[in-house]
């Protein structure tokens, strides 16, 4: 009998015996065959596959026979004791183990031990990897957008301990230095930028905003924003945030948006029309500078009350004194932009009685406002409160605006008349010249944004007329409603043409499939298709006509999406 190794060796996948190669060879070429992908965890400290112990003689009697094997050249293979017939196995664990139960029960036992384990089953594509594997990369990638989405300096992947970090979680990532950082960088918005191209290409229209502030550094900065809808979904990109020399006239901001819609090839994709919220600014602008005298004092009031830690505390005793229920303090505004005015003036009103206790109890403070200011300011905040609300609808850029500004501005129209008709004197003199800037702006865009509110189907052109009504005679109000009608109807050919010159000027687009040159001779026959077969002209209009006939629809006037609506029908 021969004596067993002096060290215990791992049997994988079958115990070792005096078989001979052949017997081994064939016993894997059948193990290879099987078919089941269903893997048993047996943890190798609960059951191992046999050994021979060091001290014992090899013999019978010391081994665990090993499975029968069959050649594969054997026309009647042995049947395998697993329950499950439906399924063949082809993993080495079913050499030493057999399945028991059946469904979500299903489990493998052991041969040696007896011991169970429940299978684990593996989902997901046969290509997917079970193991992950490291991306240098990637992980640079996702490192790159992270500087870029908070704005962290590039500097940071210099750090000792943010490398630490990085080293912590998977030692193979190789740092890199902010050169290579800012040229990543440089990369990545190359990249976004051609999708970005890609994108705008196939948009038809666009809207544009800009925005202008000046940086801590006194630096003055314009951003111009694109606003678009694709695939029935609202869309917002940055198109350019750029420096912008002084002077910060009209003509300078109007060169740098005309080149930044020259090279984002924009040119024939927009219409101009004027922003109703910077409307509804400029309308404002006029009327504070009648109680310009009153808001001084109550932003000089408020920064005097916040100015040092003993006025604070002179302040709190102040609104103590005046018996005051503890809300949000005042704050100062900033001056260019009249909502901030706004909400300094409306968190000011309620601590009227501590402002006045200030001025008995502190004689520095010579700044709180008179009685008949105090009325002013009570008098404008009330009044403006529709300004800033209408502002807020029509400053989101989350959906759609342009079906809610009819809306919103016949309500101010309606705010400022019903003041100058019936207001006192001295409202209206501050009334009279926003009411004279309204007039101004909105007698050009009305029939735009009626047009708009024509498309909400909550609306269409009832809400036109009913509100024409209340405002004129019925005569004038039908002269303003067919007015309307016909311009929405040439709006919507114009588009429809648009729509089939793109498509007869860019035949390839509608389909991908033929890729041969289109001759000029092409082009000209499908404009010549396109001229005696107005199918689309018709059909849009037939659209539109039944859209209109058809009552305003029953919905709730809350939560309302526009675009899903107009998608699902």
């Amino acid at each position: 009998m021969a004596r067993t190794r002096s060290k215990r060796k791992r049997l994988n996948p079958i115990v070792e015996s005096d078989r001979d190669d052949s017997e081994n060879e064939s016993i894997a070429k059948s193990v290879a065959a099987e078919d089941s992908i269903e893997v048993a965890e047996v943890p190798p400290t609960q059951c191992s596959q046999p050994s021979v112990h060091p001290t014992q003689a090899s013999g019978p009697q010391d081994t665990i026979p090993p499975p029968q094997s069959q050649s594969i050249n054997d026309p009647d293979p042995p049947p395998t004791d697993l329950t499950d017939q439906s399924k063949k196995t082809r993993s080495d664990v079913w050499i030493h183990s057999k399945k028991s139960g059946s469904g979500d029960d299903t489990k493998a036992t052991c041969k040696y031990s007896n011991s169970k384990q429940a299978l684990l089953k593996l989902n997901g594509p046969a290509s997917a990897p079970l193991i992950w594997t490291f991306s240098q990369e990637k992980a640079r990638e996702a490192l790159v957008k992270m500087i870029i989405a908070h704005e962290l300096p590039f500097r940071m992947v210099e750090y000792p301990l943010f490398r630490a970090f990085l080293s912590t979680l998977q030692p193979r990532f190789k740092p890199f230095g902010r050169t290579t950082l800012k040229s990543d960088l440089m990369s990545t918005f190359r990249k976004m930028k051609n999708q970005l191209t890609q994108e705008l290409a196939s948009v038809h229209r666009i809207s544009l905003t800009t925005d202008l502030w000046t940086s801590s550094h006194q630096t003055p900065f314009m951003v111009i924003s694109g606003h678009y809808i694709s695939d029935w979904t609202l869309k917002k990109q940055l198109l350019a945030f750029k420096e912008l020399p002084a002077p910060h006239t009209g003509k300078a901001i109007g060169d740098q948006l005309v080149a930044t819609i020259v090279e984002w090839k924009l040119v024939d994709k927009f219409f101009h029309v004027r922003c109703a919220a910077h409307i509804i600014n400029l309308v404002v602008k006029d009327g504070l500078k009648q109680v310009t005298p009153a808001i001084e004092k109550i932003r000089d009031s408020v920064r005097y009350s916040k100015s040092t830690s003993s006025r604070k505390q002179d302040s709190k005793e102040a609104i103590q004194s005046a018996h005051i229920k503890k809300q949000a303090l005042p704050s100062v505004d900033v001056p260019t932009r009249w909502n901030s005015t706004y909400l300094m003036l409306h968190s000011a009103l309620p601590y009227r009685e501590a402002f006045n206790h200030l001025s008995m109890q502190d004689a520095n403070y010579t700044k709180c406002p008179t009685e008949d200011e105090w009325e002013e300011i009570s008098t404008m905040d009330e009044f403006l409160e529709v300004f800033f609300t209408a502002t807020k609808k029509l400053g989101m850029t989350r959906y759609p605006t342009s079906h809610v500004i009819y809306k919103n501005m016949k309500i101010i129209d309606k705010q400022l008349k019903d003041v100058v008709n019936n207001g006192p004197a001295h409202i209206i003199d501050i009334i009279k010249p926003m009411q004279d800037k309204y007039d101004k702006y909105w007698t050009k865009m009305e029939d735009f944004a009626a047009m708009n509110i024509a498309f909400d189907p909550r609306c269409k052109l009832a809400i036109i007329n009913f509100m024409l009504i209340k405002e004129v005679n019925k005569e004038e109000a039908a002269k303003s409603l067919a007015r309307i009608k016909t311009n929405l109807y040439s709006l919507l050919a114009e588009f429809t043409q648009t729509l089939t010159n793109d498509s007869t000027t860019n035949p390839a687009k509608s389909s991908q499939a033929n890729k041969r040159p289109v001759a000029p001779a092409d082009n000209d026959f499908n404009s010549f298709l396109a001229a005696i077969n107005p199918n689309h002209n018709l059909s849009a209009t037939g659209e539109l006509d039944s859209y209109l006939q058809e009552p305003p629809s029953g919905i709730s006037t809350g939560t309302f999406d526009i675009l899903a609506w107009w998608k699902a029908h």
